[in-house]
């Protein structure tokens, strides 16, 4: 079962301005093109402008265009006749024709194929479509919401999204910052997982522990919304009290600033190692996962001199005694050990190749070590 976007109003700050810019002009027909991370609640965003708007007792039919092979993808928009391909046995409406009169959101719009975006320009331009295999001229009387996860702009210019169809599709253009950017959202986010989660599996936890809270508040949620709700999706189902503690969150890592990792390695050594062991051993968990930008699971698998050994998958690393930058190269000798090419090494820590050989040379100049 599809799980529903998030629904709720959250209180930050850019969110509240989406909101207002919203009520504002989402009673108009002009087409809404949302953009940000995977998770970030894109959805939840289009069907927030579905129930303000005079559409709202009209249908809301969502098209995730990436699941879709090229060819499937116009009959899925526009309905098909039987026989119109080899698995076409009767008519088929589509999303156009479903949805008369209502809201169409077309999710990882980028996606599309270049015929298929010829498709939606021409529906978009003249408000009428056929189905494929038809003669039969429909009208079309939608409400367009596009999103995408990817630079829209980079893939116009490189000639994989039409630009006549960009600028049809942002009439109204929202950009969704990443949840760790407004952790003002994330205590009515918690609120209404554990609600709904706790609904669903007959329990009754009723609250989260402002440790808890300000844990999830400090953690980068790479995945955004959709890693939160999972996350408090875990935590409920395995919970053994009414309120949720820290400890229903195992693996969950604050976010660090990077400006404090270029800062940190421009310190001397000795330095380096007396700050490293003055540490909490939260912090150097997290400062592990940070340089890693990887997922956490990788990194159960490194070890400081407080941390029980793992050894997973035969990637364990001892980094005992180390200060961050011989960890930096121990990770980076272990990868160019692993991968065939240095391009395949740096790509599995999310850094380029010259960074990778930045790692590396400090081995060679005996300024760490494995």
């Amino acid at each position: 079962m599809q799980q529903q976007a998030v629904f709720i109003q959250l209180p930050s700050p850019p969110m509240q301005a989406i909101y207002n810019t919203i009520q504002q002009c989402g009673k108009s027909n002009v087409p809404f093109l949302i953009t940000g991370e995977t998770g970030v609640g894109k959805e939840g965003i289009a069907r927030y402008i579905h129930e303000s708007g005079p559409r709202r007792a009209q249908p809301f039919i969502t098209i995730n265009c990436g699941r879709f092979f090229a060819e499937l993808l116009p009959s899925e928009l526009f309905g098909h006749e039987a026989g119109a391909f080899t698995s076409a046995i009767c008519q088929r409406r589509g999303a156009f024709e479903v949805a008369n009169g209502g809201i169409i959101f077309l999710d990882e719009v980028s996606e599309m194929s270049l015929d298929a975006q010829k498709m939606l320009l021409h529906v978009l331009d003249t408000a009428a479509f056929t189905r494929l295999g038809g003669n039969e001229i429909l009208t079309a009387n939608v409400h367009i919401i596009a999103a995408t996860n990817k630079n829209i702009v980079k893939a116009v210019s490189e000639k994989e999204f039409r630009e006549d169809l960009y600028y049809s599709l942002k009439g109204m253009m929202f950009h969704l910052p990443p949840l760790r950017e407004r952790p003002e959202d994330i205590a009515p986010l918690v609120e209404a997982f554990m609600s709904e989660f706790s609904a669903e599996y007959g329990k009754s936890v009723t609250g989260i522990t402002q440790e808890a809270l300000a844990r999830l508040e400090r953690a980068a949620w790479l995945g955004n919304i959709r890693q939160l709700r999972n996350t408090v999706q875990t935590a409920v189902a395995l919970a053994t009290t009414d309120i949720l503690e820290p400890k229903d969150f195992p693996g969950i890592y604050p976010k660090l600033d990077e400006a404090l990792i270029s800062i940190w390695q421009t310190l001397p050594s000795n330095t380096q190692d007396v700050i490293w062991k003055a540490l909490p051993l939260e912090t150097q968990q997290t400062i592990i996962h940070a340089l890693s930008k990887q997922t956490i699971g990788i990194w159960r698998n490194l070890q400081t001199s407080n941390m029980p050994k793992t050894i997973e998958q035969d990637e364990s690393l001892n980094i005992e005694n180390m200060n961050l930058n011989q960890i930096l190269c121990a990770v980076a000798q272990k990868r160019i050990e692993q991968y065939t090419t240095l391009r395949q090494a740096a790509e599995s820590l999310g850094i380029d190749v010259r960074t990778l050989q930045k790692y590396k040379k400090w081995k060679e100049s005996e300024d760490c070590q494995q």
